[in-house]
C-alpha cells in the first residue's frame, strides 16, 4: 500500500484527542525578517541546531533574531551570539510566558507560551509556537468574539472555535505546521487573561460539535446575519445539514443589522460587463427588500450573478440586500456582517443576555448538531 495513503488511514484511525498539541505560525501575515525575544515569566533553554547545551534564558534575557540568506542569526544582550539553521527555545519551568515582537512590524506583540522555534525562510523568518489547543483557545475566543459578553456566548464560542481547531488539524500541512495566527485560519493574539473568557473555555474544556455521524462539524460564524442566517450551499456551493438558513430575531439591536452603501454608475456598469450582461437592461436584477428573504442568486438578459459575488466585487457588508439605481449610482440597502452562514456573533450574545444557555444557543445556530467530548469525534476525510 502507499505510505502516504497507510499514514492518512492511520491519521483517520487515531484519538482526535491526541492531536491537543498544535503548532502556529506567528506573524503569519507580515513574515517579518528579524523578531525580538524576552522571558516574560520563567526560564527557558535557547538552543541551535549544533548546540549540545541550551543557554539558559530568564526575566529580563533579550535574544534577537535575524535572517542571513538561509540561516537564523541570534544575538543575546549578554553577548552570546551564533548562527544556525534553526533555534528553538524550550520553556524549562511551569508556567513560563514570553514576549514575542517583529520591530518595524505594524502586528502588536503577542505574549505566548510553550515552545517557540524559529528557522529561515525566503526573505524572512518562519516562526512556529508549539503550544495546545485549550492553551491558545482563549486567545482565539478574545479575538474572534471580542472582550465584553455573557459567559454562555463566549462558551459557544468556545466550543464553536474548539471544533474548528480539531477539524482543520491539516491546513497548513504541507507547509510545516497546522495553523496560522491570521484570519486564514482563526486569529491568535496569544495569551490571554479575561477571567470571564479563561473560565468560559475551561468549562467547555474538551468541548465540540458533531454531526449525528460523530464528524466535526464545519464551524462557521459571523458577525451579524440580518435577521436570517444563509445557508452554505448558497455561500459556497457546499452544503451540509446543520449551516441552513435560519429565521433569527435576536441580532436586531446590533448596529450590524442594517447597513446603505451607494455604488458609482460606472461602476456598477464595468461589473455588469464583466458578467456578460449590457448595462441599460438590467433590471430583473432589482429585487428583493431585505426582510424579505435573502437572495442567493439573481438573473439578466440569460446570465446569472450571486449575491455573493456582488459582495465580493464591492466589499459590501454582508450578501443580504436590495439594489436600486438613483441617477449616478446603485444604492445597496443591506443587513448584516460577514457571510451569514452558521452562529450569528450578535445574535449569539444577545440570547446570552437573555439567560439562553450555550447549548441553546449552539442548537439554535446549528440545527441537528451534538455537543460531545473529542474523543467522541471524528475528522471528515478529505477529498
Amino acid at each position: 500500500m502507499n505510505r502516504r495513503i497507510l499514514a492518512f488511514i492511520i491519521l483517520l484511525l487515531l484519538p482526535l484527542a491526541g492531536f491537543s498539541q498544535i503548532s502556529i505560525r506567528i506573524f503569519a501575515r507580515s513574515k517579518p525578517a528579524s523578531v525580538i525575544f524576552t522571558p516574560e515569566s520563567g526560564v527557558f533553554l535557547l538552543r541551535d541546531g549544533a548546540a549540545a547545551t541550551g543557554v539558559r534564558l530568564s526575566q529580563g534575557d533579550v535574544v534577537v533574531i535575524t535572517s542571513f540568506e538561509d540561516r537564523v542569526i541570534y544575538r543575546t544582550r549578554s553577548g552570546i551570539f551564533g548562527a544556525a539553521d534553526s533555534i528553538a527555545f524550550t520553556p524549562a519551568s511551569d508556567g513560563a510566558l514570553f514576549r514575542l515582537r517583529a520591530p518595524g512590524n505594524a502586528e502588536p506583540e503577542k505574549v505566548l507560551n510553550g515552545k517557540l522555534t524559529v528557522r529561515p525562510f525566503p526573505g524572512s523568518l518562519q516562526v512556529l509556537n508549539f503550544t495546545t489547543v485549550e492553551e491558545s483557545l482563549p486567545g482565539v475566543v478574545r479575538a474572534e468574539a471580542g472582550k465584553l459578553g455573557p459567559s454562555d456566548y463566549f462558551r459557544a464560542q468556545a466550543v464553536v472555535a474548539r471544533t474548528y481547531f480539531y477539524r482543520n488539524m491539516e491546513r497548513h500541512s504541507l507547509d510545516g505546521y497546522n495553523f496560522c495566527d491570521d484570519i486564514h485560519c482563526q486569529v491568535y493574539p496569544g495569551v490571554v487573561t479575561d477571567s470571564v473568557i479563561v473560565n468560559a473555555c475551561r468549562s467547555t474544556a474538551g468541548k465540540v460539535l458533531t454531526d449525528r455521524d460523530s464528524l466535526l462539524i464545519e464551524a462557521a460564524f459571523h458577525g451579524n446575519c440580518g435577521g436570517e442566517t444563509a445557508s452554505s450551499a448558497d455561500v459556497w456551493l457546499a452544503g451540509y445539514p446543520y449551516l441552513v438558513s435560519v429565521k433569527d430575531p435576536w441580532c436586531s439591536y446590533s448596529a450590524s443589522f442594517t447597513w446603505r452603501r451607494g455604488i458609482p454608475r460606472a461602476d456598477w456598469d464595468s461589473f455588469l460587463v464583466s458578467k456578460g450582461i449590457t448595462p441599460g437592461n438590467e433590471g430583473a436584477l432589482y429585487k428583493s427588500q431585505p426582510g424579505e428573504g435573502r437572495i442567493a442568486s439573481r438573473s439578466a438578459q440569460g446570465r446569472s450573478v450571486t449575491s455573493e459575488e456582488i459582495r465580493l466585487r464591492f466589499g459590501l457588508r454582508s450578501a443580504y440586500f436590495s439594489l436600486a439605481p438613483a441617477g449616478d449610482s446603485i444604492i445597496v440597502n443591506g443587513r448584516g456582517y460577514g457571510h451569514g452562514v452558521g452562529l450569528c456573533q450578535d445574535g449569539a450574545k444577545h440570547m446570552a443576555e437573555k439567560k439562553q444557555g450555550y447549548e441553546t444557543i449552539i442548537g439554535f445556530y446549528y440545527p441537528g448538531t451534538i455537543i460531545t467530548d473529542i474523543k467522541n469525534a471524528r475528522r471528515p476525510a478529505r477529498p
